[in-house]
């Protein structure tokens, strides 16, 4: 039975930390850089050979239905807000035009004036946070909708074609991996053994 790895940017992942990461990172670059040594010692006790498959999650995801559907989803998002940013950032730029001209004006009426200005940047710089937040709520779902899509399909390609280790071709993260190279148990055995 193999394991099925979460793709990148899963919230599991971010909350685990770099240190992780850097685990994740090394054991990937590891698998890479000895999936020959991986198939000798297989043929050496006589299992089949390893087989190790890549795949541009990247890609994938773009094409995928639930990609296509969040690039337009993600489009129609910006377009909105920057033409709310742009109306925003008019208004404020009106205000400023109006002080530049306020000479004639009495000391409270320019203190009003001035006031109506800070009103609306911190408006317009509230409106570009709120925004913010929207569109890194959008990215998260957008990208757990793909993860639901792609990760089955990931997941059939491994059971059909028997691949014991697949990884991300464009990233160091581990997509699955099976039993017969998950070292885990062998590393416990050996610390409680007192051996390296």
């Amino acid at each position: 039975m193999g394991r099925y790895a979460t793709p990148a940017g899963s919230s599991a992942s971010i909350e685990r930390g770099s240190a992780r990461l850097l685990v994740v990172a090394a054991v990937a670059t590891v698998a890479l850089a000895t999936p020959a040594a991986l198939a000798a010692q297989a043929e050496a006790v006589g299992e089949t050979p390893l087989k190790v498959g890549v795949i541009n999650v990247d890609a994938v995801a773009l094409q995928s239905p639930a990609g296509q559907a969040f690039q337009q989803e993600l489009a129609a998002f910006q377009e909105e807000v920057l033409i709310e940013l742009q109306a925003r950032q008019e208004t404020v730029r009106e205000i400023e035009a109006r002080i530049a001209e306020a000479d004639s004006l009495s000391v409270e009426e320019r203190r009003v004036l001035e006031r109506e200005y800070q009103d609306a940047l911190t408006e317009f710089q509230r409106f570009q946070q709120d925004k913010q937040e929207e569109a890194t709520v959008l990215q998260g779902e957008g990208q757990a909708r793909i993860r639901e899509e792609i990760g089955p399909v990931i997941a059939a390609i491994q059971s059909d074609l028997g691949y014991d280790l697949v990884l991300n071709s464009t990233s160091p993260i581990i997509l699955f991996f099976s039993e017969r190279i998950d070292l885990t148990q062998l590393a416990i055995e050996r610390l409680e053994a007192g051996s390296p």
